[in-house]
């Protein structure tokens, strides 16, 4: 066991150290999380999705064409994917976050699985 520094307690921390620890660290982003953040901004800036309308997310003639019971897969997983990209896009648009860290890399990482787990056999989002 290695004798490892005790963290001081929340208390203890001043004001200013309290704001600093939950603050997020600008870091460069891989190109694939660059790009796919610039895609959905585009996205957005074009309206081609909007994150109010969760529907704008799908690509209709797809979804057309899915079972009910897929349906209704894609529609539960909107719900979660809509929290997640309006979070994504506030942190990347705000004048208070790095416009690259790993905070935004990690959260675009979830996104892309939550994709992945509704589209196994069909594509059926627009991004």
């Amino acid at each position: 066991m290695t004798d490892q520094p005790t963290p001081p307690a929340i208390h203890s921390l001043t004001d200013e150290q309290q704001k600093k620890i939950g603050q997020s660290v600008p870091q460069k982003m891989d190109d694939k999380h660059e790009a796919f953040m610039k895609e959905i901004l585009r996205l957005i800036e074009k309206k081609e999705i909007e994150l109010g309308k969760p529907h704008t997310f799908v690509n209709e003639a797809v979804f057309a064409t899915l079972s009910e019971s897929e349906q209704d897969q894609v529609d539960v997983a909107l719900f979660n994917i809509v929290n997640l990209l309006t979070r994504i896009v506030e942190f990347r648009v705000s004048k208070h976050t790095p416009d690259e860290s790993i905070e935004l890399q990690s959260m675009i990482e979830h996104l892309w699985q939550m994709k992945e787990r509704i589209e196994v056999k069909h594509d059926v989002l627009k991004f």
